[in-house]
């Protein structure tokens, strides 16, 4: 019994060190589960898989581009949080590990304990190895009462031997099953570490490749500058065309020359769509964000980008979705591609570089409902959807008012 009392002691020990410890620690820092990195890692993975889908669709072109510079950078920058997270479970599987070999070694003690108070009972048993001497016990009692007291204690030492017996089988059994798990534990751990060097590999040749992009974009920045410039006033274009339509559409009169107030039901709408911000679904099933709203710098070459809307990098032939029920107001035909601008009350939202348009001028649309199809750039090879959104005429964030990914 002594055993069994010390190791009690020393798991109470074990126990409050590791509490104190892990609490103390988690206030400075909550580390995530086994299950929430594993989720985690498969979300990076089916995004850097998407990215290498689309970079593989323009791999057969010569020319690099910025939208190819932003493709390998998420490439390289999301492969970085696959490589921390392997890291992550590998060291929690390295506590896991650290646990399970103690409470391996406290599972042999008491099975020692076990194994040695049995050998006494077996040797206490051998001495009284016979029903006739059990007998001889019990009618050698004094009266009827100390011959039930000696049956009952006769009784409880054979039980006891019995349980003895029981709990060095399931100690056993339990020592077992954490060996294998611990076996497990170290065979994922492997695995583990093999994936991290194979994607410590790809990161290596992703850097490479992004340094080679970089460096034909540096080569031709003039080029860059003077296309991206040709791209601003086509978008400054669209952009007063849209500006024009927006304004015809909300400054819509009456017979008396009177503007028309909006109805009830567009009243509605426009609260539904305001009730929706942070939520609404993207314009594609699938894509990644080449270029976000505002004006910024690019991060590696001298040039300026001056977006009024968000630029999404998709898969040839992707469908264009509506973000929320209206009504288209305009198609419009530019020189290489389509736009569709739709209502939503007091909103509107910009579909453009368009191939494909499967609605009408005046048609209702609902959420979700396809628009047409990405306009694929055959230079390039590259499929790009520009959204926009606008409260009237003045343009909107759309990654504010859209679902994080």
């Amino acid at each position: 019994m002594r055993i069994f009392r010390s190791n009690i002691l020393i798991i109470s020990i074990i126990l409050s060190i590791t509490f104190l410890a892990g609490n103390s620690y988690a206030q400075k820092k909550k580390y995530k589960t086994k299950a929430q990195l594993q989720s985690q890692q498969r979300k990076i993975a089916r995004k850097i898989n998407y990215t290498k889908k689309l970079l593989d669709e323009t791999k057969s072109k010569k020319k690099a581009s910025l939208n190819q510079l932003t493709l390998i950078q998420k490439q390289v920058h999301e492969r970085g949080k696959l490589i921390n997270s392997y890291s992550n479970e590998i060291k929690l599987i390295d506590k896991q590990v650290i646990d399970n070999k103690l409470k391996i070694q406290l599972l042999k003690n008491d099975l020692q304990g076990l194994k040695k108070e049995y050998a006494q009972l077996i040797y206490q048993s051998y001495k009284s190895r016979n029903h006739y001497n059990q007998w001889m016990f019990l009618f050698a009692s004094k009266d009827f009462y100390q011959a039930m007291r000696r049956m009952r204690y006769l009784k409880e030492y054979n039980a006891y031997r019995r349980q003895k017996a029981e709990d060095i089988e399931n100690t056993e059994g339990q020592l077992k099953e954490e060996i294998d798990i611990l076996k497990k534990q170290k065979a994922e751990r492997l695995n583990l570490l093999i994936s991290k060097e194979n994607e410590k590999k790809e990161l290596e040749n992703n850097k490479k490749q992004k340094q080679r992009i970089l460096s034909q974009l540096q080569q031709k920045e003039n080029d860059l500058k003077k296309k991206l410039q040709q791209q601003q006033r086509e978008w400054n274009k669209l952009n007063r065309k849209i500006q024009r339509l927006i304004e015809a559409e909300l400054n819509k009169k009456d017979k008396n020359n009177k503007r028309l107030p909006m109805s009830p039901a567009e009243v509605q709408l426009s609260k539904d769509f305001v009730a929706n911000i942070g939520k609404l679904p993207w314009p594609i099933q699938r894509g990644t964000v080449t270029s976000h709203y505002g004006k910024h710098k690019h991060a590696k070459l001298n040039l300026v980008i001056d977006n009024k809307g968000v630029d999404f990098r998709c898969e040839q032939g992707a469908v264009v979705r509506a973000v929320f029920n209206g009504t288209v107001v305009k198609i419009l035909h530019l020189p290489q591609y389509k736009a569709v601008l739709i209502k939503h009350g007091k909103y509107f939202t910009v579909y453009n570089k368009m191939d494909q348009v499967f609605v009408q001028k005046g048609e209702k649309v609902t959420t979700k409902q396809k628009l047409g199809t990405v306009w694929t750039d055959k230079g390039s090879g590259e499929s790009v959807l520009h959204f926009e959104l606008r409260n009237q005429i003045t343009p909107q964030n759309p990654e504010r008012w859209l679902i994080k990914r």
